[in-house]
């Protein structure tokens, strides 16, 4: 008997029982969806969470005061004077929402001098359109991209430069203030600092607006990235517990090993789906060996060996696998991007909001930049990201699920194969 016989016979028993095949594979699909979807996502966060702290360098620190200790003029001529430090950015940060034509949005104000709004950005990036504002105490401002280009409205831009604005800030000394925008911030995915949905001001304008003398955080450069770990810890000991102090690299540390501790859970659970879908395989392929007894003891009885016979219940379960990774693998990247979009509230490209425990301080109206304001979705940080789908990932997934049908299957094969012709032969 030749293969094709084999996968013609295997084939024959799946198409007649078309309801317990389908169910069969549905176990199959729902494992390999599981790993696919929840790989993808995990796989997507980490790409994304990197891409923005890249934006920040590597060597950046920031510093966020405590929530008994303010930040001034002072401290920022303090940090500059360390040794190994090249920039030291101030920052003041305040929660609004802005009106503008029909848009009516929560927003993140931000206070950064018009140079310091490189180092939030990426050196690489310009302004999308207009022009920056001025470091005078004109409260001209420039808004993030999703602001301009809300996703509701399908990428169509809804608010353009030189449209007249309005801003009531939020707080105990909030007020409404009418605003110029002069320019649009381009697209940068950040978890750190909401630039999609941050209204960019001058320092001197955002001390107006927000009434506040004091800075929310301050973003320290260091010289190199050998001297950020000395300049980090020269920083915490001339504050003590008055501030936190952080590197980008402790923040990638410390999400690598969350999102790490994540992907073993996500494929712990992932495997219990294909366990349970291997046991119902072996269940359903038992079932099919005792109602193909007959059938089983005729083959033997015209010359089919034990082989033959093992094959062509093993092709049975690998034809299950393959079918049931195939689906699986389209079912899940359906499900990434759809739990992508439901955790950014719209498309998996919009932000979702995170906060950072280590700067979950909360002052006045504002809190801190690095940290999530308050209130809204303004107040929070924003991570974009959409679902990685490395090509081996696809490879392994439709691997996994071949193996484990024909490892399920395997037993199942083995007895069929071990049927004694006249045994098989008095079922009849």
């Amino acid at each position: 008997m030749d293969l094709q016989d084999v996968l013609w016979l295997s084939l024959k028993d799946l198409s007649e029982k078309k309801v317990r095949t389908a169910l069969t594979i549905v176990m199959v699909v729902i494992g390999i969806a599981a790993i696919i979807a929840l790989t993808s996502l995990t796989a997507g966060i980490s790409k994304s969470i990197g891409s923005s702290l890249s934006t920040l360098g590597p060597t950046s620190i920031i510093v966020v005061p405590s929530s008994t200790e303010t930040f001034t003029a002072s401290d920022v001529s303090l940090l500059s004077s360390l040794p190994n430090v090249t920039s030291v950015t101030p920052v003041i940060e305040g929660s609004a929402n802005l009106y503008s034509g029909n848009q009516n949005e929560s927003v993140t104000v931000i206070g950064v001098s018009s140079a310091g709004t490189s180092h939030l950005l990426g050196q690489n990036e310009s302004i999308y359109q207009g022009s920056l504002y001025k470091d005078t105490i004109n409260p001209s401002a420039d808004i993030g991209y999703s602001l301009a280009f809300p996703s509701g409205y399908s990428g169509v831009q809804q608010i353009n430069v030189g449209e007249p604005a309005t801003l009531r800030i939020l707080g105990k000394n909030g007020g409404t203030v009418s605003i110029s925008i002069i320019g649009i911030m381009p697209s940068v995915s950040s978890f750190i600092v909401p630039v999609n949905t941050g209204v960019f001001v001058s320092l001197q304008a955002a001390e107006v607006l927000l009434h506040r003398s004091s800075y929310s955080s301050i973003l320290v450069t260091a010289s190199n990235l050998s001297s950020v770990n000395a300049t980090s810890s020269l920083i915490g000991t001339i504050y003590g517990k008055g501030a936190t102090v952080i590197t980008t690299s402790q923040i990638l540390s410390t999400v690598s090993s969350v999102i790490g501790g994540l992907g073993l859970l996500f494929g712990a659970i992932a495997g219990v789906s294909l366990l349970v879908a291997a046991i119902g395989i072996m269940n359903v392929m038992l079932i099919a060996v005792y109602e193909r007894t007959h059938e089983i003891g005729i083959l033997k009885a015209l010359g089919f060996k034990s082989n033959n016979i093992l094959l062509i219940f093993m092709f049975q379960a690998l034809i299950i696998g393959l079918i049931g990774g195939v689906i699986g693998i389209g079912l899940g990247a359906g499900a990434a991007y759809g739990l992508a979009g439901a955790l950014s509230g719209g498309s998996p490209h919009n932000s979702t909001s995170t906060h950072s425990t280590a700067f979950s301080n909360q002052r006045g109206s504002g809190g801190n930049i690095f940290g999530g304001g308050s209130g809204g979705s303004g107040g929070s940080s924003s991570l974009q990201f959409t679902p990685v789908f490395p090509i081996t990932t696809i490879v392994e997934a439709i691997v996994v699920s071949m193996i484990v049908s024909v490892i399920a299957g395997v037993y199942p094969a083995w007895r069929a194969s071990k049927m004694e012709p006249i045994d098989a032969l008095r079922e009849l």
